[in-house]
C-alpha cells in the first residue's frame, strides 16, 4: 500500500539517491535536504522507498520516483498526497526542454504559471533534451479550485 510520509531528518542521505534525477550534484540536494524550512516526503509501497519530494514554502523543490518503479503511477500519487498535505496551493519548475514533465504536470492538474528565461543559463554547455536546448523554466502552479 503506498504511503507519502514526511522524512525524518536521519532519512535524508536515503533520499539522496532517489532525488538525484531531480537535480545534478548531491550537495545541491543535501542542502535544500538540510534547509530547515523544507519538508522532505518519503513514498513508500509496503515499506520499499519508490519515490521522494522536497517542499519549500509552497514549492516543490524536487519530485522523483525510483527508476525501476516508474510509469505505475507513483508519481501522480505522491503529487496528489502533497497537493492534499499542502491545500493553499503548490507551485513547480520544469525546463522547457522537458517535455515528459510538462505534460506529466498538466495531467496532475497544474497550470503554467510564467516562464523564467534563461534561468538555466548557468549549465555549460547547455543540457539539450528532444534536441531542445534547457534554458528556460516552466514555472507551473496548482490551485485547489483547479479539481
Amino acid at each position: 500500500m503506498f504511503e507519502l510520509v514526511v522524512a525524518a531528518r536521519a532519512e535524508h542521505e536515503t533520499l539522496v539517491p532517489v532525488l538525484r534525477d531531480a537535480e545534478e550534484g548531491d550537495e545541491r540536494i543535501r542542502a535544500v535536504l538540510a534547509d530547515p524550512e523544507s519538508v522532505a516526503y518519503a513514498g513508500r509501497d509496503d515499506g520499499v522507498l519508490v519515490g521522494a519530494a522536497v517542499v519549500r514554502h509552497g514549492e516543490i523543490v524536487y519530485i522523483a520516483v525510483v527508476e525501476e518503479r516508474r510509469r505505475r503511477g507513483y508519481g501522480l500519487r505522491i503529487l496528489e498526497a502533497l497537493k492534499s498535505a499542502h491545500p493553499g496551493g503548490l507551485i513547480v519548475g520544469t525546463a522547457n526542454s522537458s517535455l515528459d514533465n510538462i505534460a506529466f504536470y498538466q495531467r496532475c492538474g497544474f497550470r503554467m504559471l510564467r516562464v523564467e528565461r534563461d534561468f538555466f543559463a548557468y549549465i555549460d554547455p547547455p543540457i539539450v533534451e528532444h534536441g531542445i536546448p534547457m534554458r528556460d523554466m516552466i514555472v507551473f502552479s496548482y490551485e485547489s479550485l483547479h479539481k
